[in-house]
């Protein structure tokens, strides 16, 4: 059974000194990046570049990079890219740069619950669901 954590759970102290990758700028991507960055905590952002979202990184005060480096950065990495393309980008760009300690995050289960993603032993993997848009989120 999944342990279930709120807001009066959450002790910001966990992160300091700690990065965090967001992955995808999207609906979700950027009001996560940008609230935690307005809490204090060191963002990195992976995105495509030449791509909408990219600019809107950029334009939000951040350096997108890609997702292998900003893995690599990375004590927590927040994955927020469709579904569908998840698995793919962990193989090839996430789980290569995964060390002991680091955690993996969702905002949906899908690929964890269907085994899609296979996070080793040394990762702690763990879902922060919003249950608004991003720019509510934000709000």
């Amino acid at each position: 059974m999944a342990k279930l954590y709120y807001d009066q759970d959450a002790d910001p102290k966990y992160l300091a000194g700690k990065t965090v990758a967001i992955v995808g700028y999207g609906s979700q991507g950027h009001a996560h990046a940008m609230n935690l960055r307005d809490s204090g905590v060191n963002v990195v952002v992976a995105q495509i570049p030449n791509t909408v979202n990219y600019d809107k990184a950029i334009a939000d005060g951040f350096t997108p990079m890609t997702t292998a480096d900003a893995a690599a950065a990375a004590d927590v990495i927040m994955i927020l890219l469709p579904d569908t393309i998840q698995a793919k980008v962990y193989e090839e760009s996430i789980a290569p740069h995964l060390k002991p300690g680091d955690t993996l995050m969702f905002a949906h289960g899908f690929n964890i619950h269907f085994k899609q993603i296979q996070p080793p032993d040394f990762v702690d993997v763990s879902m922060v669901a919003p249950k608004a848009p991003g720019h509510r989120v934000r709000e």
